[in-house]
């Protein structure tokens, strides 16, 4: 089965003012918009290059009081194409339709009220306002958007209109109300609903950016000449978008993905929320230096930014769905010192950020994925910059950490920004990604022993047991956590969920021995585990106190965390708990895509029997979603699908779950069919 947007949609969520919450997002490939938690606010409309960073506008007054001080509950309920909000007050029923407009600077929103008070009723409705706007080319490289203060302001009253312009760029912001209204001041529009018993009344709301009024002012009018399809077009468009995710024939991809068929729903609803949880990210923005792109967060933070990090985390989907942009991306950043960034920014193409130390792990992962399913190993030749080959970029990634080598056999990976930002212990030589040396390394032999060079093979090969003999000098015996090593020798105990899956899934099924594992596992399980979702870091580890971010702290945990575990207890072959972990990991989607962060059941109430997505707000500074959801998608075909690859081309399947089903899953070229006899080729 082909989901449809209606298959996406998130539960109805209420809340209201005092709820830890973190309002639903949407785009339209080009920019991005949030809802406000009230029936009708909207901030970060955000369209590059036009911008109104975080703004606030559209608040709602109803019969001169602002809404959210009724402190009414409102419902919301995230859908690919659309967030519908609803309340019901003093006998009125209300109902918003938030949506962007596909590939233009439009937000729409259909206002709703409908009387089940059995006697006639006047409603005063007041929207009002903001600006800010801006158009800008080069703020964009930032972890909030660009803005400009102090607009000027006009009205279009033909239009019901109000119309914020930018004073340092050609930027305007058009408001519009649809309908008669009873006035338009510098506050607002303003309108009186006179609502006959079980009727309905409608109007519409337009936030258009652009840089020319005139145009603002077309586009007005011919929203108003269609407003009635508005919704219902805009649910087709999203239908035919996913349905192109898996059509070959039809794909607005490089490639495609197969589709899943199982009896088991959570698994299914794993599955497609990873998958969506990549396409949000899609970004055909005219104005971009790249062409197409894959943001990571939204709808707040770092727009117009691709982390590497993240990228390498969905690799598999990537590579599968849309290698020409994959492979766009390695090229790009191939050009450029991933040592002094974290990623890069699709408007001015420059790096951006402080540097990751998982970059050199990342794109050796990457490269790997990319060739693993494209069999395209004549790329390696290919010279990006004009001097180097991709196979010496590739060398130079592997041995990297040569240059960071301590005197203790295992490489240094800087302080605290460096990793995981918000954990003050894990820096310097940590388990994780000296293991992913090992996991470097033992890849680069295999492909150089396939590409029919063997010395260079056995050169990378003997290179991994002194990084092997020095990791374990870091493990802590019989309590399966290990330790980061500081500059001056000194060895902190780290109870980390990173080094669990990431030592187990890189080398754990070739180096470590069965006892070390067994740790592992039992340490996972007793400290970090949850039924719904996953702790970062132990709470019984000494740097709990150092912070409240759930991404990698003891509150919550980021959405790769719980899909990688999955993959290393599949790895260890604790099959039962990892299947019997699914219906709760799945219960924590029905807030829709997975946030950037969400909290551990644990710590902070569910919403709506799952793990509750981390607010935007400081101090827990995590946005509503991220492009890491792809990691679940690894999970599936590679975890519980059983999935394995040879370089040669040979593709195999064997899963731990009895009636899973892959329809149409792309290796070397050819298309294959996952079913309960086996895997076959398409004919």
């Amino acid at each position: 089965m082909i989901p449809n947007s209606k298959f996406f949609q998130s539960d109805e969520l209420k809340h209201d003012l005092n709820s830890h919450f973190n309002p639903p997002g949407l785009t339209n490939f080009i920019g991005v918009a949030q809802v406000d938690n009230d029936l009708t606010g909207v901030r970060g409309l955000n369209f590059p290059p036009f911008g109104t960073s975080l703004n606030r506008t559209c608040g709602l007054y109803l019969d001169g009081v602002y809404f959210p001080s009724k402190n009414v509950p409102v419902s919301f309920q995230w859908r690919p194409d659309r967030v519908i909000r609803k309340t019901k007050l003093d006998g009125i029923e209300y109902q918003t339709d938030t949506m962007l407009l596909r590939f233009q600077n439009v937000l729409i929103i259909r206002f709703r009220a409908k009387n089940t008070s059995g006697a006639g009723q006047k409603k005063k409705i007041k929207l009002q306002v903001n600006g800010g706007v801006t158009k800008n080319l080069k703020d964009w490289a930032n972890w909030i958007p660009p803005m400009e203060e102090n607009n000027s302001q006009e009205f279009d009253f033909s239009r019901n209109a109000i119309i914020y312009t930018a004073k340092n760029s050609k930027a305007h912001l058009f408001q519009s109300v649809t309908g008669q209204v009873d006035k338009v001041d510098r506050f607002g529009i303003e309108k009186t609903l006179h609502i006959q018993p079980n009727f309905q009344e409608e109007f519409y709301f337009y936030a258009i950016l652009d840089e020319k009024i005139s145009k603002a002012q077309r586009t007005c009018d011919q929203l108003n000449q269609k407003k009635e399809t508005l919704l219902r077009d805009n649910t087709k468009f999203w239908d035919e978008e996913i349905i192109s995710i898996f059509n070959k024939d039809d794909s607005n991809y490089s490639g495609h993905l197969p589709v899943i068929s199982t009896k088991n729903k959570s698994l299914e609803k794993l599955y497609y929320m990873g998958i969506m949880g990549v396409i949000y990210f899609r970004r055909d923005n005219p104005i971009s230096c790249m062409g197409r792109t894959y943001d990571t967060l939204m709808p707040r933070y770092w727009q117009t930014v691709t982390f590497m990090w993240d990228y390498y985390l969905s690799g598999t989907l990537h590579a599968m769905l849309d290698p020409s942009v994959m492979k766009k991306y390695l090229e790009y950043w191939m050009k450029m010192d991933i040592h002094t960034c974290f990623g890069s920014e699709y408007i001015s193409g420059k790096s951006v950020g402080n540097w990751y130390s998982i970059n050199d792990h990342a794109m050796v992962m990457m490269i790997k994925e990319y060739l693993r399913w494209t069999g395209d190993y004549q790329w390696l030749d290919s010279k990006p910059d004009k001097i180097k080959t991709v196979s010496q970029f590739f060398n130079d990634y592997v041995g990297e950490y040569k240059n960071f080598m301590s005197k203790n056999k295992l490489a240094d990976y800087g302080g605290i920004n460096n990793l995981l930002e918000c954990v003050s212990s894990y820096v310097h030589e940590v388990a994780s990604l000296n293991a992913a040396n090992i996991a470097n390394l033992k890849y680069a032999s295999d492909l150089y022993r396939f590409l029919g060079d063997k010395d260079k093979s056995r050169s990378f090969l003997n290179s991994c047991s002194p990084i092997l003999d020095a990791l374990n000098d870091l493990y802590v015996d019989g309590k399966g956590f290990w330790r980061a090593r500081q500059p001056d020798g000194t060895l902190l105990d780290v109870r980390h969920a990173y080094d669990f899956f990431t030592v187990i899934n890189t080398i754990g099924d070739t180096y470590l021995k069965d006892k070390q594992r067994n740790e592992m596992v039992s340490f996972f399980l007793n400290e970090l585990k949850t039924e719904k979702w996953m702790r970062a870091l132990s709470e019984s580890d000494n740097d709990a106190m150092f912070s409240l971010r759930p991404d990698h702290q003891w509150n919550g945990a980021y959405p790769a965390w719980p899909s990688q575990s999955l993959i290393a207890l599949i790895k260890c072959g604790e099959i039962e708990i990892a299947k019997n972990w699914l219906n709760g990991l799945a219960e924590s989607a029905n807030q829709g895509p997975f946030g950037q962060a969400h909290f551990s059941e644990t710590i902070m109430g569910m919403d709506s029997n799952g793990a509750r997505k981390s607010s935007a707000e400081e101090p827990w500074i995590c946005d509503w979603t991220c492009s890491s959801n792809g990691n679940w998608f690894d999970a599936i075909v590679n975890g519980f699908a059983g999935v394995k690859t040879t370089l040669d081309g040979n593709i195999t399947a064997d899963p731990i779950i009895d009636d899973i089903e892959l329809f149409g899953i792309n290796h070397f070229g050819k298309e294959y069919d996952l079913t309960k006899s086996g895997l076959k080729r398409k004919k």
